[in-house]
């Protein structure tokens, strides 16, 4: 039996600890705020272009606006390779830069210290991550490096705004719902939670890092375990990248030890053989804490919300979309919605031009 949490204390506990961060306090969540461009950054149908930079993925778009919608003229993906230097990267950026375009818009899924700067918005790269070293580019304002970069190599100017891919989440359902009633999650080989502040200010909670809960003792097993104990333990007890892990820890010892969440799911369906009734546990706890969040926001916000999610675990998870939307209504008494957009990192990333 996996354990019982008290899910009604934690979504108080969430919604103190993002009220605690709101009034500049020092909680478990980051509560990084980032203000976005008070004007548009190009005109009416001008095309821009737009990269989503993170985990194995680079995907490249051509867009422009038309009223209120963000038009995807064209989208390519290929693989990442892994950036052992600022100046690999800065190469790859260059190496994809149109030759007409004037704007570039990056959906960057690394740490950032976000900077209103030339009326748009940038980062400095806090941090590397994901087996991406970024040598020579930590610490420095990314943006603004590519375009030095650019301006070097071809003697052109060009505009590049960009932030990580919670943000850009979040910002990818405007046009589906107001601002103020509007959040972006990602629940899938790891998780985290952002939302709007006001019509121009959103804040990436960086929620994985919550911590005021009991972890579970198999949670406490896989934290001690990993790369970075004592860190993100929120993430460690609901994660794809971790949920796995907590099976193998609480199966029976003549049941074969699986490799991924993947696999736990096909546990869940009877897919694969297994403990069937422990992967449905896990699953559903999983969901269950992950509500705790979404209604702490809901209930900090005092209002009606819309979650603009991605990730497979939430989407594909056996009963999980099912779980969290059960769970959240009996934590809160506003109403929560789910939506899934197409292309929601390059739409996302397009928000901050126009």
């Amino acid at each position: 039996m996996v354990k019982i949490f008290n899910y009604r204390q934690i979504a108080e506990n969430f919604k103190n600890e993002v009220k605690a961060a709101a009034k500049g306090k020092a909680t478990s969540l980051p509560f990084i705020i980032h203000h976005l461009s008070p004007r548009a950054l190009v005109k009416e149908g001008e095309k821009f272009q737009v990269l989503k930079i993170g985990g194995s993925i680079l995907q490249n778009a051509l867009v422009y606006k038309k009223g209120q919608k963000v038009i995807v003229e064209s989208l390519e993906e290929e693989h990442l390779p892994i950036f052992s230097t600022g100046k690999a990267f800065l190469a790859l950026v260059k190496s994809h830069l149109r030759k007409k375009v004037k704007v570039l818009a990056i959906n960057f899924a690394y740490p950032l210290k976000p900077i209103l700067e030339n009326n748009r918005l940038d980062g400095i790269l806090i941090k590397s991550m994901k087996e991406h070293a970024f040598s020579g580019l930590v610490g420095k304002q990314v943006g603004a490096e590519i375009e030095k970069f650019i301006k070097l190599k071809f003697n052109k100017q060009i505009i590049v705004t960009l932030a990580n891919d919670t943000i850009c989440l979040a910002l990818s359902g405007l046009g589906i719902a107001a601002p103020a009633g509007l959040a972006g999650g990602i629940v899938g080989t790891g998780m985290n939670f952002a939302f709007f502040l006001d019509d121009h200010t959103l804040v990436n909670l960086e929620s994985a890092n919550f911590n005021k809960f009991k972890p579970s003792a198999a949670g406490l097993l896989v934290d001690a375990k990993s790369i970075k104990p004592g860190e993100a333990l929120f993430e460690k007890e609901v994660a794809g990248a971790y949920l796995f892990q907590h099976y193998n820890l609480r199966r029976e010892k003549k049941l074969g030890i699986i490799e991924s969440t993947h696999q736990l799911d096909k546990v869940a369906r009877g897919e694969i053989s297994g403990d069937k009734l422990l992967a449905k546990d896990l699953l559903k706890q999983s969901a269950r804490l992950i509500s705790c969040q979404i209604a702490g926001m809901a209930n900090y916000k005092k209002q009606d919300m819309v979650f603009v999610m991605e990730g497979s675990l939430f989407w594909v998870g056996y009963n999980y979309r099912k779980t969290v939307e059960e769970t959240v209504k009996s934590l809160t008494k506003h109403k929560v919605k789910f939506q899934k957009i197409k292309d929601c990192g390059i739409v996302g990333a397009a928000q901050l031009v126009v």
